[in-house]
């Protein structure tokens, strides 16, 4: 007997080189108990390889290799907490420009969990192997495949500590 668990369709687009914006849904687990629904960032970085996507107005299935996307992003109906969980863990934005592999770049915020007041991008992107990670554009919430980078471009001073700087003044005076 097969377990079914319930699901809701949210639309997305998928970028690759090979896929140039693929629109279709994906299927996001529901939270039977009502506590916490999956996020598309969770359902891209579970272990399964293949993303299963239903294309076109007759629903066909597709199932799309994670590891070959550059970018998904989440269709213009889909809140934010749907595309990503800020939680209550500590986290940060840093300004920064993405060239990905497909030759698209892309300018805006990375969104990242803090696991230390001092934690730099470059730390943030060494931790994510294949996983996506958030992409705040003004256009729209990128989530992109780390493996899929090419380059980041980031300010001087992204990943200073996170302090209101008069400490530092006084320390350097």
């Amino acid at each position: 007997m097969d377990h079914y668990i319930p699901k809701r369709r949210v639309p997305v687009t998928l970028w690759s080189g090979e896929l140039p914006g693929l629109a279709g849904s994906i299927f996001l687990d529901l939270d039977v108990a009502g506590n916490q629904h999956q996020t598309i960032l969770e359902k891209l970085n579970e272990s399964a390889r293949f993303l299963p996507v239903a294309v076109g107005s007759e629903g066909r299935i597709h199932l799309v290799n994670k590891s070959r996307l550059a970018r998904v992003t989440a269709g213009a109906s889909v809140i934010h907490s749907d595309v990503f969980a800020r939680g209550f863990q500590p986290w940060r934005e840093e300004d920064a420009e993405v060239l990905l592999r497909d030759g698209t770049s892309l300018r805006g915020r990375i969104w990242m969990r803090l696991e230390r007041s001092t934690q730099r991008v470059s730390d943030f992107m060494n931790q994510r192997g294949g996983d996506f990670f958030t992409l705040l554009t003004p256009v729209a919430v990128h989530l992109v495949n780390a493996g899929a980078v090419i380059n980041i471009q980031v300010s001087e001073s992204a990943g200073a500590a996170l302090s209101n700087g008069r400490e530092d003044e006084r320390s350097a005076a």
